[in-house]
């Protein structure tokens, strides 16, 4: 049943990708309306999945990955329903299938969770705010990518289908920073419950590896977005490039999920 679930959603997913890329070509507003339907479907069906998903002592990288997608998602439609950004869909939802292919086509292998950590509270709460930090910089990215091809068409002579579709570059250069400054706050604290965890797991609070690595230095980026953005006044293009960048190092971390070895105890501390 929950593989089931995961694969209406993945279907809901990718015809709701259709119907915005549809819209970008063809100016209907039908279109994006027909594509909040079909996230907001595929959403309620992918946590369905979770809910028929079997409790057990080991888990997928992929799984991890289908969470992230789920809350991405969410978070888009709830972001345009307060913001009014529908040509976000354009690129969150492609990003969405992105999140998903290696939960279902990239083969991962199973992580055994230390038997200490079966009920530890520090550990849902390190995934909880993990994938809800992901989401809200992966959104933070999608918005920022919109931003920078705004920009670019609006400097253009010809400006293209995007630009038509937007409503403007400071609302989304607003959109993209807030959530930015959400991320880093969620990326914060997942990398100090990661701690805890890894030092109930393993005995290190500081595990050196590189999605480690990788996970401090997004945090240091988007902690020098932040302070840029509030002492040095930077705005618009300089932000979105960091946003893409810091989330592309946000990625490795999630790369090194996928190529980690099943013989890890802790449930990839600091995801």
């Amino acid at each position: 049943m929950e593989t089931l679930l995961v694969h209406l959603a993945l279907v809901a997913y990718a015809s709701g990708t259709a119907a915005f890329l549809t819209w970008l070509v063809r100016p209907d507003d039908r279109w994006p309306r027909i594509g909040r339907w079909l996230l907001l479907a595929g959403a309620v069906v992918h946590f369905a999945s979770f809910a028929a998903m079997q409790s057990g002592t080991v888990w997928k990288a992929g799984q991890l990955f289908s969470l992230l997608a789920a809350c991405t998602v969410t978070g888009y439609i709830w972001l345009d329903r307060k913001g009014g950004i529908p040509i976000a869909g354009v690129f969150v939802a492609p990003l969405t299938l992105a999140v998903m292919a290696p939960a279902h086509i990239v083969g991962s292998a199973q992580h055994e969770v230390a038997p200490r950590l079966w009920h530890s509270g520090a550990l849902v709460f390190h995934v909880a705010v993990a994938a809800l930090g992901t989401a809200a910089l992966a959104l933070a990215f999608g918005v920022s990518a919109l931003y920078l091809a705004s920009e670019k068409q609006a400097k253009s002579k010809r400006p293209g289908r995007i630009f038509a579709r937007l409503t403007s570059l400071d609302s989304i250069d607003r959109t993209a920073w807030r959530l930015a400054v959400w991320g880093f706050v969620f990326l914060s604290a997942t990398i100090a419950t990661g701690s805890v965890v890894s030092s109930s797991a393993t005995g290190s609070a500081f595990p050196f590896a590189p999605k480690q690595a990788f996970a401090v230095l997004a945090w240091a980026l988007f902690a020098a977005m932040i302070q840029a953005r509030l002492v040095a006044g930077w705005r618009g293009r300089r932000i979105a490039l960091l946003v893409v960048i810091g989330f592309v190092l946000l990625a490795g971390v999630y790369a090194g999920l996928l190529s980690a070895s099943p013989s890890l105890v802790a449930l990839g501390a600091w995801i």
